[in-house]
């Protein structure tokens, strides 16, 4: 709490130093041919000395606008209204006259002039409906950034240490770069190589589904998406950056990035090779993602993006990525697994492990448009994995008391497994989509089949020994194979029809099906025949499985100025099989469910809006949780699946509030997201009295939860910051059952978890020299157990973040990046203080400044390590990895820029934008047309203001 109250005050009194007597501009914008006001014209005020943004105002209702905490100086006061030519002045605000009033401005309407240059500046932020836009341009960023550290100074974007992006209080899922996929729906593929100098715009938005979209009927379906537009006059060009950098005990990083850019076509290029942990990209094969804190991974990834427009009627965006992860794993942790009365199960337990993984991925999307009437959408995604895994994993149990009894040894088990695994999984998803010419009346049918395969082959070598109830010993050596495939097809025709104005009707059917089967055989070491010739009946089992469903609905929708409303209900019949021939078992069973949905959204003004939305849906027992075959790959719990599961049913509603405004830049967003499982798949464990478990599956009712999450943002005006408050809450309640040793019957057991957390984000950028990102935040995690409350756990955990970057107009750059976790609660021996101090100092060299080289130190106080708690239903886990400690490491980065025209100097804002009369993009600063960086936005060609 210390650092919490002292992270404000620094805050604070940070603000308290740089403030300033602020003034004020006044006028009225005017209509010079009718005489109409101007409202909603756009009051941009810009430092005369470099053209960044101070200040931002909009003209009201009778064209008088009133800009208030406009800091002292010298300033140009842009004016500018669509369809009318921009009208600048150049005021001075000080101490002595901290009021200007310019009286009635006249707008002229927008003409042409030939070979005349006029400068604009974009607001900074813009709402267009449900897009917030942010101006690149009124964003600073350090040198050197990419994407994600503009994203950083966005208001209302929160990006995490790992480069999860936070948009609006909800996770960004999707990136697109001028409206087209890039490299699938990875976004770290974008923010993390590409460049801010390049972009134009940043648009936020909820994307709709395909069928949505088109139909204009919505169904509630929301992916939270960013558009990257790129600036027109870098949409032709190559660019890119390369990076190589050796350092001590054999540390090394290296990529490249390169972009080839021609209008529509865009080829980029992107390889990266380390072993620093660092990953420009989201693993999808279980290797890990973004700035890894367990393990030390050796990293290798190439990819290929491309992007096109084919004719008049076809775009079309592919992708191709490869990544190779190496990863060595070192980690200990403590369990306390729950037994009866005061009595518990304690595990030391150390795990060592080396984990190799190849993923390849594939994808395309192609949108051909045959005429206005009917377009067809193909996406075509599939990937490819290895993996080769060794794990070895020693465990000391022991029973004991939490009163202070004697704790007494219960079993050790030396265990080594590995395993070599390889398959493949993908999908095509089409969809037809047809517009009549009669108002309202659409069609369409969306088809996505898939599949995967799955093949491994796995080692289990386990040397056990008990010592309680009896001294006993077991070894086990056996081989193992399983084979897994998946079929699935789904289907999905929509048709709307208009009953009157603004009311709307949709007819839905949708048919899918699922068929898996899994195959798993084990082998035991004979030694007569010294080879793996004995077959474990037990451990091995061929299974099938086949889930089909109908469903048919009808929706109604109201769509009006203010507010959409839409509810939607079905029925679906669902037939589930499974066929163990290996047991001689066959399970058919029917479910008919009701298929509720219902959306709202409300638009209070073009700043403020409310969403809820409904859903009710079903979902199926996965292959794992059906087969009925003991899993002994972790000796301590033994898991077998059920055949018998039902299906799950899931309630889900959400509700967002979001204000944003584009003058004060303040942003407020709340969201609720709320959930209830009927029929929920949930663990079966059964204590053994010798300290381990087995686990299988029931249906149980009784599982919900509750999210929350209230982001409160603002700028302050000096030093030009912003700053964000995150309040988040969650409630989960789950259930299992639990059979203690000596039981009869196994117990219902309801383990609730609940979390508060507060965080302050707080960026800024001073005279494009110091450039600083700071966040702190607490979290406090309660955890109660219905069966065992006298285990109920209470845990706390505090981090701290500071990183600045200050940069000398020698082209020295110096940045630092400090972060302090700080935990309570936790086992003894867990609960660390963890500093983690990262420093650089860099050098930019060329006449452009588009080299640097940059001396690094990671962990300067060589103090890093990883600490976690996983807690559930009937144990709670503490656990520390090896992690990256102290290296040092040398870099050299270059920058290319080649665009037609060749690279302009900006004057040091590398996102100031300028235009012509007719609209076409440029870029630079400095020297235009004879002219010099400041003055009078007008100015004719060749020749001084």
């Amino acid at each position: 709490m210390k650092i919490i109250i002292l992270t404000i005050a620094s805050i604070f009194l940070v603000n308290i130093a740089f403030a300033q007597t602020s003034g004020t501009i006044k006028g009225k914008l005017i209509d010079s041919v009718g005489k109409q006001s101007m409202k909603d014209a756009s009051i941009t005020v810009l430092a005369l000395e470099d053209s960044t943004v101070e200040a931002f105002g909009l003209a009201k209702e009778d064209g008088s606008f009133e800009v208030l905490n406009v800091p002292l100086g010298n300033f140009i006061v842009q004016f500018s209204f669509q369809g009318y030519s921009s009208i600048s002045k150049t005021i001075t605000l000080s101490k002595e006259k901290p009021e200007v009033i310019l009286g009635t401005i006249y707008m002229p309407l927008y003409a042409k002039t030939l070979d005349e240059v006029v400068v604009t500046q974009t607001p900074p932020i813009t709402i267009k409906k449900d897009t917030v836009e942010y101006n690149a341009g009124s964003f600073k960023t350090k040198p050197n950034a990419v994407v994600e550290d503009l994203l950083k100074k966005l208001p209302g974007v929160i990006v995490d240490k790992d480069g999860n992006i936070n948009a609006q209080g909800e996770q960004v899922q999707r990136i697109f770069v001028d409206g087209k996929r890039f490299f699938g729906n990875d976004p770290k593929l974008a923010t993390k190589n590409l460049p801010p100098d390049i972009v134009d715009k940043i648009q936020v938005y909820d994307a709709q589904s395909d069928q949505s979209a088109f139909s204009g009927f919505d169904d509630g379906e929301r992916t939270k998406t960013i558009n990257i537009i790129t600036k027109k006059d870098r949409r032709k060009g190559l660019f890119g950056r390369a990076i190589a950098g050796a350092g001590d005990q054999r540390r090394y990083d290296a990529s490249v990035n390169m972009n080839l850019f021609n209008g529509n076509q865009k080829l980029t290029l992107l390889t990266n090779a380390n072993n620093v942990n660092k990953q420009g990209f989201t693993a999808q094969d279980g290797g890990g993602s973004g700035r890894s804190r367990g393990g030390i991974t050796d990293t290798k990834s190439a990819g290929l993006n491309y992007s096109d427009l084919w004719g008049k009627s076809t775009d079309f965006s592919g992708s191709y990525f490869y990544n190779n992860l190496s990863t060595n794993r070192d980690a200990r942790s403590f369990t306390e697994r729950f037994l009866k009365n005061d009595s518990s199960s304690f595990i030391n337990q150390t795990t060592t492990s080396q984990r190799n993984s190849q993923n390849h991925r594939f994808n395309f999307n192609i949108e051909h448009r045959f005429d206005s009437m009917n377009s067809l959408v193909i996406r075509p995604d599939f990937s490819f994995q290895e993996s080769d895994n060794i794990n070895r994993t020693i465990s000391n149990a022991t029973i004991g008391s939490l009163f202070g009894k004697d704790d007494v040894p219960q079993y050790r088990f030396d265990q080594n497994t590995s395993s070599q695994g390889s398959g493949y999984n993908g999908d095509i998803n089409a969809t037809f989509r047809h517009r009549f010419k009669a108002r309202g009346h659409t069609f369409s049918i969306g088809v996505t089949a898939g599949g995967s395969s799955n093949t491994n082959d796995g080692t289990n070598y386990s040397d056990n020994r008990f010592y309680y109830p009896k001294d006993s010993a077991r070894l086990v050596n056996q081989i193992n194979r399983s084979d897994s495939k998946s079929q699935n097809i789904s289907s999905n025709f929509s048709y709307t029809i208009p009953v009157i104005k603004n009311h709307v009707i949709e007819l839905n059917y949708n048919y899918s099906k699922r068929s898996s089967n899994s195959d798993r055989r084990t082998y035991s070491y004979d030694s007569l025949t010294s080879g793996y010739t004995r077959f474990v009946d037990s451990l091995s089992n061929y299974f099938e499985n086949e889930n089909s469903s109908s469903r048919a609905s009808i929706g109604y929708r109201i769509q009006k100025e203010k507010f959409t409303f839409g509810i939607a209900n079905g029925i679906q019949f669902t037939n589930l099989k499974s066929d163990n021939t290996s047991k001689v078992t066959f399970f058919d069973r029917n479910f008919t469910n009701i298929y509720p949905t219902a959306n709202f959204v409300y638009n209070f003004t073009r700043k403020k809006n409310l969403r809820i939305n409904y859903n009710g849906r079903s979902n199926q027992p996965s292959i794992t949780q059906l087969q009925p075959v003991p899993d002994n790959s972790n000796q301590n719990n033994i898991i077998t699946g059920n055949p018998n599961l039902g299906q799950e049913f899931y309630h889900n509603i959400f509700m967002r509030f979001s204000s944003v405004d584009q003058i004060t830049f303040r942003n407020i967003s709340f969201t609720l997201n709320g959930g209830l499982v009927n029929d929920r798949v949930v663990s079966s464990i059964v204590q053994n009295i010798n300290g381990t478990q087995t686990t299988t599956f029931e249906n149980l009712d009784g599982s919900y939860n509750l999210n929350g999450n209230f982001n409160y943002g603002f700028q302050l005006k000096k030093p030009k910051s912003s700053l964000n408050f995150i309040t988040t809450g969650a409630y989960n309640r789950d259930v299992s059952l639990i059979a203690l040793p000596g039981d009869k019957l196994p117990t219902i057991n309801y383990t609730t978890n609940t979390r508060l957390g507060q965080a302050i984000n707080f960026t800024m950028n001073l005279d494009e020299k110091l450039d600083l990102n700071f966040n702190t935040s607490f979290n406090y995690n309660f955890a109660r157990y219905s069966v065992s409350p006298d285990r109920n756990r209470d845990y706390y955990t505090q981090s701290f973040s500071f990183e600045p970057t200050y940069t000398f107009k020698s082209g020295w750059v110096l940045g630092s990046d400090f972060d302090y976790t700080y935990n309570s609660g936790l086992s003894a021996g867990y609960n660390a203080n963890l500093p983690l101090w990262n420093a650089s100092l860099a050098k930019q060299i060329f006449a452009k400044k588009q080299g640097e080289i940059k001396f690094s130190v990671f962990d300067l106080l060589n103090q890093n390590i990883s600490v976690s708690r996983d807690v559930t239903n009937n144990y709670v886990r503490d656990m520390q990895n090896n992690v990256l400690q102290r290296y040092f490491l040398v870099t050299f980065t270059y920058n290319l820029r080649k665009f037609p025209g060749g690279e302009r100097q900006n004057g040091g804002n590398p996102n100031r934008q300028f235009r012509n009369n007719d609209g076409n993009g440029g870029f630079g600063g400095g020297n235009r047309g004879g002219g010099n960086g400041g003055g009078n936005f007008r100015r004719g060609s060749g020749g001084n203001n």
